[in-house]
Parts: structure tokens; sequence; C-alpha cells
């Protein structure tokens, strides 16, 4: 076979070409950490890791809504329990009433001690979060859920003569924590405050605030109502309703929290095992890398120097 010196130099020069090559794309594996640069590399990882890319993704955006649905959560069930230990108290004031060795001087600064704890009662209910919405008012989070009705008379009850007017809706705002799932993540004051229902889960009539007012009003000797036994066991047990009605509602509210955490320590699971899936698949054994990067460097180093010497190579060096 006759070999021309196009054909030397267009092979030399190739062979350079190919090692230079071979090093740029090593140099840029170590330079990433990877080493599937584009789907040639490895077209079936590439393929794969895209699907996992993907997967990815839709858990990491599951596990911020999970996250944020719990802070919402949180900051719920924390507003509740205030309201929870405000009914504690006002309950263990109340009950103080039932002595019979009571005055109504007595009776009277226990009516001034349970306005103010109905004050502390109305502003946990038109709570606001972080950003200002007010957590008990449904969808109408931008409107103060609860205002006095100034045309309310005694005895206090749902309907025209109740205490406390209600001002939001019934809806309760969700978030998608799975891709198949939704959760409640707030409360509107109309379940938490005005329907309370007693034990056996009937609507008392009362809210909450028209409970405790019926029980001022009843205590307190200047407000025109007489006090009288049954005025006050009906009221007491009125506020036996609201306690056990607000606990009931934190107790799902709790139920709620519970299973998100469940959620959130799957989700990190499934996005760790995702991580590490596209580690296998992508990222550079730098052992193997270097060893190679070396031998191409070697390769290269050859080609150029016999490439020199064979170009040197003609019949008019030695005549």
């Amino acid at each position: 076979m006759r070999v021309s010196t196009s054909m030397i130099f267009t092979s030399g020069k190739q062979g350079i070409q190919d090692r230079q090559f071979d090093l740029y794309k090593t140099q840029n594996q170590l330079s990433t950490g990877r080493r599937v640069l584009t789907p040639a590399d490895d077209p079936i990882a590439a393929s794969e890791a895209l699907k996992v890319e993907q997967s990815k993704g839709v858990t990491a955006q599951m596990l911020d809504n999970q996250n944020t649905a719990l802070s919402s959560l949180t900051f719920l069930e924390g507003t509740l329990s205030s309201v929870n230990n405000e009914l504690d108290a006002i309950f263990a004031r109340a009950s103080d009433a039932g002595n019979p060795t009571y005055s109504a001087s007595d009776r009277g600064m226990l009516a001034a001690e349970l306005k103010k704890r109905m004050q502390n009662l109305v502003s946990l209910a038109n709570t606001q979060d972080g950003t200002g919405l007010y957590i008990f008012a449904g969808f109408k989070s931008t409107t103060q859920p609860f205002q006095s009705n100034v045309g309310a008379t005694q005895p206090y009850a749902l309907g025209g003569g109740t205490l406390v007017n209600y001002n939001g809706d019934a809806g309760q705002q969700s978030l998608l924590v799975s891709q198949s799932a939704e959760m409640a993540v707030s409360e509107n004051g109309l379940d938490v405050f005005m329907r309370v229902k007693d034990a056996s889960g009937n609507v008392v009539g009362r809210s909450v605030f028209d409970s405790l007012q019926n029980m001022i009003d009843i205590l307190d000797p200047t407000s025109g109502v007489p006090y009288t036994a049954g005025a006050y066991n009906q009221a007491i047990g009125d506020l036996r309703s609201a306690i056990s009605h607000v606990a009931n509602v934190r107790a799902t509210v709790g139920a709620r929290q519970n299973a998100l955490e469940t959620l959130i320590e799957g989700s990190k699971d499934r996005d760790l095992q995702y991580t590490q899936r596209l580690s296998d698949l992508q990222d550079l054994n730098y052992t193997e890398a270097l060893s190679r990067f070396a031998n191409y460097k070697v390769q290269l180093e050859a080609a150029q120097t016999t490439f020199k010497e064979i170009s040197q190579l003609s019949l008019f060096n030695i005549l």
C-alpha cells in the first residue's frame, strides 16, 4: 500500500485532534463533577436522569407545600390553644360564682374580670397571621370576621340577638400536599366560635361569646338580669360546651399536623433517594477521570512528537 505524505499529515492531525477533544471533554467533566454532560455521553443514563429530575421537582414542590401547610396549622393550633386557655380560665372563675356564700358584690367583681376576658377572646378570634390575613375569616381573609352587634339584647343567642356578628364565610383554605390530596390549613370562625356543639354534636344555639356574655350578665348586679340558680346552671353548661367544642376543633387541627409531619418525612426520604439516584447516574468518578486524563495527556504528547518526527521525513533532507 502506498502511503502518501498527505495521508501521513492527515492521520497525524486527526490523532492530535482526537486526543485534544478527549482531554477537553475530560477536563469539563472534572471541572463540573458530572460524568454525563450531554445525552450523547450516555443516552440511557441521560433519559433516566431526566425522569428522576422531574420526579424530584414534583417532590420538592410537594415538600414546599407541606411545610407551608404545617406552618399555617402550627400557627392556627397555637391560637386555638390560647382560646382554650382563656376559656378554661373563664370557666374556673365562673365556677367560683356558684359558691353559695358569694354575695352580689362578689359576683360583680367576677363579672368585671370576665368582661376583660371577653375582650381577649374577641381579640383572639380576630387574630391575623404574619401577612395580615384573618385566620378565622374563611375565604374572606382580608375582612375582620368578628364585630360587636350593637342591636343585640339579652339573652344572647344565634340569629339577630347574637352578641358578636360573624362577617367571614364558611370556607376552609387548603393546599395540595400530595399529588392526589389536599389538606385544609384553616378553620373558619363560624365553625369555631359561632356554631358551638354540645357533647352529643348538637348546636346549642349560642356562640362562645353569647355564652360568656350571658354568664357576665347573670353575675353583674348592674345588668338588670337577676341571678338565679337555673340561669347560672344554664350559663355554666354553655361554657362547658364551648370549651369542649373548641378542644374538638383543636384536636382535628392536631391530627392534620401529625399527618403532615408524616408526609414531610416521606417527602424528605424520597428527595434523598432521587438525589442519590441522580448522583449514581450523572456524577463523576474522580479517580477514574484523573487516570483517564493523564492517559489522554500522554497519548496527545506522543501523537504530537511522532507527528513532528514523521512530518520532517523527506527525501530532500538527505540529499
